[in-house]
Order: C-alpha cells, then sequence, then structure tokens
C-alpha cells in the first residue's frame, strides 16, 4: 500500500472530553500505523502527554489564547503549512473545516451548544456559552460542503446535520474509551447509598437541579445517602457560585478534578450515577459508569438515551424535574425502585465503531 501523508488537527483540545478525544485518536492512530503505512503530522496545542510513536507533532499553545488567534491558524497558517507538505488527507478534530489544500478534507464535530438554547445562567457564568451556542452554526458552516465526510457522534446529531446545513456526506462515528478494569474503593463511608455526578462545572451541566432534589427529601432518606461532585474552587465561575450555595449542604462531597486512575475508583465505589446536563454530543460518564454495571439516572435528552443504548438499569428524570429526581433517590434508596430500562436507538445506518474503522473508512474513501 502506497504511504499515505495525514494531517490531525487539533489545537483547541486542551481539557476534558476534547482532550480525551484527541489523545485516544492519535493513541490509536499510533497502534494503526504499524500495519498501515502512514506519515502522520498532529497540530496540537501542547506536545505533552500526546507522544507517541511515528507522530510528528506540531505545538501550537496560543490558539486557546483568543478567537483571533484561532481564526488565523485555522484559515490563514493552516492554508500556507498545507501548501507546502502537501497532505493526502487532512482531519480537523474540532468541528471547524479549515482553509487546507489537501487531496481528501474530513471533519469531526463535537461541539454541543450549537443545539442548545442558553439561559439567563449560561450568560452570568460563561457568556462563550451563550456566544457558541448562538455563532456555532456560522462556525460549523464554513467550508463544511469542502468535506469529503462530515463525522458527528450521534445519530440524532447527523439528523440535525443533513436539516441544518443541507449535507448529505454524514457519518455516525462513535467516541471510543479505554475498558475501565479498577477494583481500588475510593474512602466512602460504609453503610450509606452513594450517589456521583462527575462533571466539569459549566453551566449547562445543571448541577443545581440535583442539589434541589436533595433538599426534597425527606430526613430519613438524606441520613442514608450521600451525594459526591467533582467540583473546586477557582475552576470556573459557574463552579464558585455552587459551591458558595450548596458547599455547606449536608450529606454533599465535593472533590478536585481526579486523574483517569482516581475517576474509576470512583465510579466504582459509587451506587448510582446522577447525569442532569442539558446537553452533550456523547456523556463519556454515563459510558464510564456502564462499564462497571452502576444504576444511571439521567436526564430525559436524546444524547443521554443514545449514549445509554441498550441498558436495564437506567432511569430518567427532566432536567429541570427535582421533585422526579427526588422521588428516583427516594425509591433507590428504600429499594422499591422499577427501572424504566433504555433500549438502544432503531435504525439501519451503519456507524462507526471505533478509531480503526474512522482511519479505515478515511484511507479508503
Amino acid at each position: 500500500m502506497e504511504r499515505q501523508k495525514i494531517v490531525i488537527s487539533g489545537i483547541n483540545m486542551v481539557e476534558g472530553g476534547i482532550y480525551t478525544i484527541l489523545h485516544n485518536a492519535l493513541q490509536e492512530l499510533s497502534k494503526y500505523s504499524k500495519e498501515v503505512p502512514l506519515e502522520i503530522i498532529a497540530f496540537v496545542p501542547k506536545k505533552s502527554g500526546l507522544e507517541f510513536p511515528n507522530i510528528q507533532l506540531i505545538e501550537i499553545p496560543k490558539s486557546k489564547k483568543s478567537w483571533w488567534y484561532r481564526l488565523y491558524y485555522e484559515y490563514i497558517y493552516f492554508y500556507k503549512i498545507s501548501k507546502k507538505i502537501q497532505p493526502d488527507i487532512w482531519l480537523s478534530l474540532h468541528d471547524t473545516t479549515p482553509r487546507v489544500v489537501a487531496k481528501k478534507r474530513f471533519v469531526y464535530c463535537h461541539h454541543p451548544t450549537t443545539f442548545y438554547k442558553p439561559t439567563w445562567n449560561d450568560w452570568k457564568f460563561d457568556y462563550k456559552i451563550g456566544l457558541f451556542s448562538l455563532l456555532y452554526d456560522w462556525v460549523f458552516k464554513i467550508n463544511i460542503k469542502k468535506n469529503q465526510t462530515v463525522f458527528v457522534q450521534q445519530h440524532w446529531i447527523k439528523a440535525v446535520f443533513t436539516k441544518r446545513f443541507g449535507i448529505s456526506n454524514v457519518v455516525v462515528a462513535q467516541p471510543q474509551f479505554s475498558t475501565l478494569s479498577s477494583t481500588k474503593n475510593t474512602i466512602f463511608e460504609a453503610g450509606k447509598i452513594h450517589f456521583l455526578y462527575p462533571s466539569f462545572p459549566r453551566s449547562f451541566k445543571n448541577f443545581e437541579v440535583i442539589f434541589e432534589a436533595i433538599q426534597l427529601l425527606d430526613s430519613k432518606t438524606k441520613e442514608q445517602c450521600q451525594f459526591h461532585f467533582t467540583l473546586e474552587k477557582n475552576k470556573s465561575k459557574y463552579g464558585d457560585y455552587l459551591l458558595d450555595k450548596y458547599g455547606k449542604m449536608e450529606h454533599c462531597f465535593f472533590y478536585p478534578y481526579r486523574n483517569y486512575t482516581e475517576m474509576q475508583s470512583l465510579y466504582y465505589s459509587m451506587d448510582c450515577l446522577l447525569f442532569p446536563s442539558k446537553i452533550e454530543t456523547w456523556g463519556l460518564p454515563i459510558s464510564e459508569a456502564k462499564q462497571f454495571n452502576k444504576p444511571l439516572f439521567l436526564a430525559n435528552e436524546p444524547y443521554a438515551k443514545e449514549t445509554c443504548g441498550t441498558y436495564e438499569k437506567v432511569s430518567f428524570f427532566n432536567v429541570d424535574d427535582a421533585k422526579k429526581l427526588a422521588q428516583l433517590i427516594t425509591d433507590f434508596t428504600n429499594k422499591n425502585l422499577i427501572f424504566e430500562g433504555n433500549s438502544a436507538p432503531n435504525t439501519t445506518e451503519k456507524s462507526l465503531k471505533n478509531w480503526k474503522e474512522l482511519f479505515d473508512y478515511i484511507l479508503k474513501r
């Protein structure tokens, strides 16, 4: 097979789920290159943590400093350097379709706020969420029809993209995550029922509905439960607001951001996952909790149902319905909850299940 030159761009993928996507994509592409002859160049925000065999990393740390830098790199710098390096394939992993010269171009879209109607709290705590919800359609739309294929993570997003942007080349590529297997217990108090919401504090993550539900619990149920959150000071304006308002609530425990191994221990030790986020393009904690066969209380939203797939130990609540969530917690604690269960979307459309399938697709397309 002729050696092909592939460029991966992910210059703004610096934290959380989007960094996981970049890390996993490069890790899997490095493995893939052992079997398929490739020359791989990756534009990244920083090299540390992303050094994999057979991948040339080009560090661009300024991209996150401002949108002006981002626009410069996407539409000026990449154009110039693409003419110089002449790639066969350019895969943009972060929503935008850059101005480049390449034989084949692909984009991987995973930014959720384009599907989200911002609230006052979103503007108050992080105006970027409001701006992104208004502007990201425009950002997605630039050059989108120049791609060979547009990748999205779920079928409901494919339907939105197809209609909204007038394109027919949308393919579902589900994110691939490492298998979790920790049996190391976190120090949770014995004899209690432990609920966990692991999420970075952004306003659409909807922590408030959990705190409101806790306040609705009767005293007997409260005494049996403990609620655990990955929240710490000085990470976001919204997170500081939550800790100022709810940080001294009884039965609530707050942890700094945990590394990968420590998060596995939290999943292993908890009794039930709470996930009330209003919008996601996937919802990684749902997938991770499922690997430990844990009960799930999820937002009654399309992303949560598709991420969950076929699973018995799950029930849903509307994102603003603290009363319903309180009832689920009460019934679960008293061991008389009948789970709703969930089924995977009924579709005959083919989707790509992992990075290997995605790389096969773009190289053979």
